[in-house]
């Protein structure tokens, strides 16, 4: 688990939506013809507002199924039910068993749970064929820490990040069959520096988070931008595509400010649900580097056309909120025509992306004391997991302008893999 850094309040007294913060988040790329995008400055005339909430102790990333969400809580898993939005409660939970520890991820396929370790060497697949009873089958030894997961078509994709001759030399995404959950197997992986040995050389490329749609793994490397791989096969995962290395990337080893400032920091990736657009979120801590940073200096979310994958364009870059506070991208979630985007101290955004060159802000939600992990839309609905906290059910015009009730912890100083 990573330090966080403590709020300056608490959840004593209503507190007031930063409505304010939330303007101006698109911005045009260097890619992009003169007169695309929005610009930085155009205005939001909505909130999202506080629907119903649910407090779940040590929530991090949420996943959802169906009628229920499924949220990694530091040391297990819990399972919300959302079949009554203006009541989602907490019916199942479970710890998970050593060696696991650590678990900010959770990803669901079917029937089937697997919860990344960040503090230990693997997965945990856990059974919530019964949302209520959810049950460890197995867990899954790599020999490594694992930050971020995914699971599709009954395979589960790993991030794992070992150094050789360079810091995150080794990095690479490990392939689990979990096809038979108590018996699953590493059956193939796609290290960086076998297509790209000078990326890996350079120091500052671990792979930080995945996703799978239609046999292509996107993997989000850090400086050595997103990575697409053709799994049809997951046992032999073979290179498709490139895109979005910082300038450098292949420098001269890792330096802490290298790492946690822009240029890179390709942190969380999702396609488009036809392929033809990839979302690349950046992670970035300017704060001990930058004095007063701006939203040049946090992590925005960049939108590339990959329609051609021999030559991915990249269309523009929504920055971050204008709010005070740590407010870096974190995690998203992509629709047709929507973005839902969580920036940790500086709230939710929700964005109409069907003009992909001209997203615009159509809704936000801040308050003084919440930070978020992440965004998932389902239904009509924003779930964003405010870290250690809980879940908030956002609803673009119905609900109330206040924070949740329950207390989280923080948001981090570091992005945490290891």
């Amino acid at each position: 688990m990573t330090d966080r850094i403590p709020r300056t309040t608490r959840r004593t007294a209503l507190k007031t939506i930063g409505l304010a913060a939330f303007t101006g988040t698109a911005g045009v790329a260097a890619a992009s013809p003169p007169g695309n995008g929005n610009g930085n400055g155009n205005g939001t005339d909505d909130s999202l507002r506080l629907f119903s909430e649910v407090a779940v102790d040590g929530t991090h990333e949420i996943a959802t199924d169906g009628n229920y969400a499924y949220v990694a809580t530091g040391n297990g898993l819990s399972v919300v039910d959302l079949r009554n939005p203006t009541r989602p409660e907490v019916v199942g939970s479970m710890t998970a068993s050593d060696p696991a520890g650590g678990i900010l991820d959770a990803k669901v396929d079917g029937d089937l749970v697997s919860l990344a370790s960040n503090g230990g060497p693997g997965i945990t697949l856990v059974d919530v064929s019964d949302p209520s009873d959810p049950t460890e089958i197995s867990f899954v030894d790599v020999g490594h820490h694992i930050h971020n997961n995914f699971l599709a078509d009954g395979y589960a994709y790993l991030t794992v990040n070992e150094s050789g001759d360079a810091a995150f030399s080794e990095a690479r995404t490990v392939v689990v069959d979990v096809r038979d959950p108590s018996d699953a197997a590493v059956v193939g992986e796609y290290r960086l520096k076998d297509d790209f040995p000078e990326f890996a050389m350079g120091g500052v490329s671990p792979c930080h988070d995945v996703y799978v749609q239609d046999d292509l793994l996107y993997q989000a490397f850090w400086d050595s931008g997103v990575v697409v791989a053709d799994v049809s096969d997951p046992t032999d995962p073979q290179l498709v595509t490139q895109f979005g290395e910082a300038p450098g990337a292949d420098g001269d080893g890792y330096t802490g400010e290298r790492y946690l400032t822009p240029p890179g920091n390709a942190h969380y990736v999702q396609p488009s649900p036809d392929g033809d657009l990839v979302y690349v979120g950046a992670e970035t801590f300017p704060g001990n580097f930058v004095d007063d940073p701006d939203n040049d200096d946090y992590g925005g979310i960049k939108i590339f056309d990959v329609s051609d994958t021999a030559d991915p364009q990249e269309l523009v870059r929504i920055d971050p909120p204008n709010a005070d506070g740590f407010r870096t991208s974190h995690n998203f979630d992509v629709t047709a025509n929507r973005l839902h985007a969580s920036w940790y101290d500086g709230g939710v955004t929700v964005h109409d992306v069907t003009d992909p060159e001209n997203p615009e802000t159509l809704a936000g939600y801040r308050t003084d004391d919440t930070s978020f992990w992440g965004a998932k839309t389902t239904r009509s609905f924003t779930l964003a997991g405010d870290i250690g906290g809980g879940i908030a059910v956002l609803h673009n015009d119905r609900g109330k302008r206040e924070s949740p009730g329950f207390d989280g912890s923080g948001s981090p100083d570091s992005p945490g893999m290891q």
